[in-house]
Order: structure tokens, then C-alpha cells, then sequence
């Protein structure tokens, strides 16, 4: 009599994200969902440093709204803003997204330099 094993062959371990890597990412993704906050996000990105009345023409966003979703994109540490006279500038906090995007890739298999994710290819952005 042949009986076959019950037992479940071993599975492989899946390396789940930080805890606190998820909790910081679903913040930033939640806020940065928000199609204005986006647009801030990008131009920041591109163009460096602007004025809230830079950003303001540039984005066709009233003043008032612009500051607004600044205010929440600095307090969630997204942006930094440095005052010049009367003008206050914001930018993306670089070092923060380089994190992100650091611990990100250091999880997808274990740091390569290339993933694929469906139909995308992922790459690691060298410094």
C-alpha cells in the first residue's frame, strides 16, 4: 500500500513590506490621489523650487486652494518650503521620496535592478 504525504510541501516565505513602510506610503498615496496635489507634486519635481504665485499661474489653482493643499503636502513632509523676503518657496522633499523609492525597490526581489510588474518594467534609478 502506497500512501501519499499529507503534508504540505514548504512554501516559500514572502518578505512582506515594513509595517511602517505601508502606513507611510498609503498616507502619501491617499494624499497625493487628490488630482491638484498631484499636479503640485510634479511641477515641484520638474521645475525645482517655486512661489506659491509661480505655482498658482502655472497650475491655473487659486491662491487661497494652492495654499492649502501646500499646507498638507508640508505637513505630511512631501514638500519643504524656504522663505525669501516675502516669498516663500516650496519644493519635493528629495530626500524623503529617495527613500520611498529606495526601500521600495530594496523589497520587489530583494533589490534587483529591474521588475516586472504585469506589463510595466520597473527600474532602479541610479544616483
Amino acid at each position: 500500500m502506497n500512501f501519499k504525504s499529507t503534508k504540505k510541501p514548504e512554501q516559500e516565505t514572502i518578505e512582506f513590506f515594513p509595517e511602517d513602510y505601508i502606513k507611510k506610503a498609503s498616507k502619501i498615496l491617499k494624499l497625493i490621489s487628490e488630482e491638484s496635489k498631484l499636479r503640485i507634486m510634479l511641477l515641484l519635481a520638474k521645475d525645482g523650487p517655486c512661489s506659491v504665485t509661480q505655482m498658482s499661474e502655472t497650475l491655473n489653482i487659486n491662491q487661497p486652494t494652492l495654499s492649502h493643499h501646500l499646507s498638507l503636502l508640508r505637513h505630511a513632509d512631501l514638500v519643504a518650503s524656504t522663505r525669501d523676503g516675502k516669498n516663500v518657496f516650496y519644493d519635493i522633499n528629495e530626500p524623503l521620496w529617495r527613500e520611498m523609492g529606495k526601500q521600495f525597490f530594496d523589497y520587489l526581489q530583494k533589490g534587483n535592478d529591474i521588475h516586472f510588474l504585469g506589463k510595466f518594467v520597473l527600474k532602479r534609478l541610479k544616483k
